[in-house]
This record gives structure tokens, sequence and C-alpha cells, in this order.
């Protein structure tokens, strides 16, 4: 009994190293775990900017023209799914994940509070 202890434990420490647990990262199902994003890319002289604030407030912009409500949810979740939002990741990883969407971008940039208050800012500028 107590060897069949000493190894449960083993093997579940085991586990733990080789298969830690992932990263949280936002998707466009998960984006009302987070309080606020903003996702702003210049690309040909053009800003485009993605906001949500919880719970339910979605913009889109890009020049000039503006759409909010339902109509812009799509668009941020889109950008959202892209993007994969997490802590881990890096300016150079998030340009690289919109590069096939703006090859021409010049600047990115992404500030995000996540569901427990904690502000992250990635900018990215070619």
């Amino acid at each position: 009994m107590k060897h069949t202890l000493m190894y449960t434990t083993l093997f579940a420490l085991l586990l733990a190293a080789i298969c830690p647990l992932p990263v949280s990262a936002v998707s466009g199902t998960e984006l009302m775990e987070s309080f606020s994003l903003r996702v702003t890319v210049i690309a040909e002289g053009v800003e485009h900017q993605w906001e949500y604030d919880n719970p339910n407030h979605y913009e889109y912009e890009k020049g000039n023209y503006v759409i909010k409500g339902e109509e812009a949810r799509s668009h941020v979740e889109e950008i959202v799914d892209l993007l994969q939002i997490n802590e881990e990741t890096t300016e150079a990883e998030y340009a690289d994940r919109l590069s096939a969407k703006f090859p021409t971008m010049e600047r990115l940039e992404i500030r995000w509070m996540n569901r427990d208050s904690e502000r992250f800012t990635w900018l990215w500028t070619k």
C-alpha cells in the first residue's frame, strides 16, 4: 500500500512535469472572460481598430467607417480568434499572426485587461 501511494504520487508529479497546463488564451467565445480589449493596426496609412468592453460593447473602425454593437461583434471576434491573446505571446508573434491579413502592417498595438483586472500592452512597429 505504501509503495502504491508513492508510485501514484511519483506518476502524478511526472505527468505534471511533462504535460504542463496550457496558458489561457482568449478566443471569440471566451471574450466574455476579458474585461477590455483594444487592438489597433495601421496598414497602408489606414487605421483599423477593434474594441470590446465587458459585457457587450463591440466596436470596429476602419478609417472613418465605424460600426458598433452586434454588427461589430463578428469583426471583433474574428480578430480575437486570429490573435489568440495570452500573457506570454510576444509582439513579434502577434505581428506574424496578422501578417497574412495585413501584409503591409506598419504598427500594431494591443491593450488587454483580463478578468482579474490585470493590464497587458503589446506594441509592434515595422
